[in-house]
């Protein structure tokens, strides 16, 4: 018989070398030095919230039903437990919806509420739903306005990157966009071409979860690639769960909302499934229905302020008091939207000269921010959004939601490449994510990014938040000129 050689069970299935206590920062060394999250830190929260509990209950027996010592005590130190139970104090370094966080709480409360009920079969009138149930609903309110304040080491999220160094670099520049993440470190499946910054660099992958433990990151996150094959996926996260550091895997996925996926199993393959967002359905048709009798209500409320802004208009300049102009909604389907007239009767003529002056990346949008077209009123129509109020009225017609994309002109659309004439799948909105994250600030790229973002993971829950920071954005004044 042959003799078949077989390789140590080592190089099979580990194959991670012991990593250097240095981090290679290019051509030098550097020492990883950097502290860690101490477990004290750890501990916080649950402390916050069992002094909250303590303070919500303390004030619950005071003006509420008396409720015996005996019990307050037992159900001050149930309730962190019920909280951790539903996994509430877990690392999520990157974070989780507030949905998600809120159901936690939630399921806490109801259970807590379940066992004090059955309690009281036992014990009686000492646990009754009506000692309890302020108790329950007490707790529960308190655990979710703490939730809301970040205590020391929440504000900030040190993570360390593992993949190639150009997909390393793209993740910084995502990530620093927000304030709450610092990279702390990162390893790279060969030398980088480009210097990252400042960046402690160690060339290869296999030591990435040591690298993060060692210098006190929060998380490690993988951005798979030819290098990181299913293998060495599967070895380091072996090492990240041995150090006691969250591991996330990159998608790949592009402004993909966590509700739309879910990984499943099929044939030995473990594959993410990404939901298209509902292009019709009742949730789309309950959306056309709340915002036409909404918009249609705000009309008739507003209609003596819509008079009297017609009316300033109209003695301000010489012209109408409206602004109609030609637009591109669903579909490509062009209709006339209108609004306050903020401008000179002459700013369709004067546009040729002022081009030059054009301060919006990617040159298909056209925005100054001292329009010399703009009336004295039209600036202040502008600051506080009034001049789109008309635009109700396209809402109640139907072409316009209270929520979408910007609705872009006919010269704009003919520019658009593939990307952005996603936009075009539903109806333009008055307000939107561009509006609530900097509206003219925004370069084009940022602008066709939020609306994309809208239109592939659109919800009612999404449409709600947006109004409510719109109000915001509106007060703030940013990127309103």
């Amino acid at each position: 018989m042959a003799e078949v050689s077989v390789p140590p069970v080592g190089e099979l299935v580990s194959g991670i070398p012991l990593p250097a206590p240095r981090v290679a920062h290019h051509d030098s060394l550097v020492e990883a030095d950097i502290a860690g999250v101490t477990s004290a830190a750890r501990w916080l929260r649950p402390a916050v919230d069992v002094a909250s509990g303590l303070l919500a209950l303390a004030v619950v027996s005071r003006v509420g039903p008396t409720v015996q010592p005996a019990v307050l005590a037992a159900v001050a130190l149930a309730w962190p437990l019920l909280l951790a139970g539903n996994g509430f104090y877990v690392r999520r370094p990157l974070g989780e919806p507030w949905g998600t966080r809120l159901g936690r709480v939630l399921r806490a409360g109801a259970t807590l509420g379940i066992a004090c009920w059955l309690a009281g079969l036992v014990v009686g009138s000492a646990v009754g739903p009506d000692v309890m149930v302020p108790v329950v609903a007490t707790l529960t309110i308190a655990a979710l306005v703490s939730g809301l304040v970040p205590l020391p080491g929440e504000t900030t999220t040190r993570i360390v990157l593992a993949g190639h160094p150009e997909d390393v670099r793209s993740a910084m520049s995502e990530l620093a966009s927000s304030r709450r993440f610092v990279v702390a470190a990162a390893c790279v499946s060969a030398s980088p071409v480009q210097p990252l910054g400042a960046l402690p660099v160690q060339v290869g992958v296999a030591a990435a979860a040591d690298v993060a433990a060692r210098s006190g990151s929060d998380a490690l996150l993988l951005l798979p690639g030819p290098e990181l094959t299913p293998a060495t996926l599967r070895r380091l996260e072996w090492g990240a769960h041995s150090s006691g550091v969250p591991l996330y895997v990159g998608t790949g996925l592009l402004d993909v909302s966590p509700t739309r996926v879910s990984v499943v199993q099929g044939a030995g393959l473990d594959v993410m499934q990404v939901r298209a967002a509902p292009a019709r359905g009742p949730r789309r048709l309950l959306k056309g229905v709340v915002e036409r009798v909404l918009a249609l209500f705000a009309l008739v409320v507003l209609s003596p302020v819509l008079l009297l802004v017609w009316a300033l208009v109209r003695a301000e300049t010489t012209g109408p008091g409206l602004f109609r102009q030609q637009r591109v909604g669903r579909g490509g389907a062009e209709f006339t939207m209108v609004k306050f007239r903020t401008m000179s009767t002459t700013a369709t003529d004067d546009l040729a000269e002022l081009t030059e002056l054009n301060q919006v990346e990617g040159g298909v949008l056209f925005k100054i921010r001292s329009d010399p077209r703009i009336t004295p009123l039209g600036a202040i129509l502008r600051r506080y959004s009034i001049d789109e109020l008309p635009q109700l009225w396209n809402v109640v017609r139907g072409q316009m939601s209270l929520v979408g994309p910007r609705p872009a002109l006919p010269q704009e659309v003919e520019r658009y490449d593939l990307d952005p004439r996603r936009r075009l799948a539903v109806k333009p909105g008055i307000t939107g994510l561009w509006q609530v994250s900097g509206r003219s600030d925004l370069s084009w790229a940022e602008s066709v990014r939020l609306d994309l973002r809208y239109v592939d993971n659109w919800s009612l829950a999404l449409d709600v938040a947006i109004l409510c920071r719109t109000v915001r954005a509106v007060m703030g004044h940013r990127g309103a000129y």
